[in-house]
């Protein structure tokens, strides 16, 4: 393939949107694209193109679990009348340490 931007724009826009097909994503647009073509970065091309297309932005699925309503701690009156504790952990070590450990007073 030559390294020729305008050519590989052209590309992407022909497996990009088949009538039989209509917005196939990144992981099927590089399934399409490997059949017949490849250069150097068309992975970073085919997805700079998905991310590029509204279309595509808007029906994309998303994997992560529904977030629930946050519900705040009420302002307590003294010191050391509410305290929170979270640990996070483990993580890649730094400097020897493989968690985080916040306190809130």
């Amino acid at each position: 393939m030559p390294n020729n931007k305008e050519l590989r724009e052209e590309i992407l826009r022909e497996h990009y949107d088949p009538a039989d097909i209509r917005y196939p994503g990144q992981h099927r647009m590089m399934e399409l694209l490997k059949r017949t073509y490849w250069w150097p970065g068309l992975k970073e091309d085919v997805k700079k193109y998905i991310q590029g297309c509204f279309k595509c932005q808007q029906n994309k699925v998303q994997h992560q679990k529904k977030t629930r309503e946050l519900h705040p701690l009420e302002i307590p009156q003294e010191p050391w009348q509410e305290i929170s504790i979270d640990i996070i952990g483990p993580l890649p070590k730094s400097n020897g340490m493989d968690a985080i450990v916040v306190i809130v007073d």
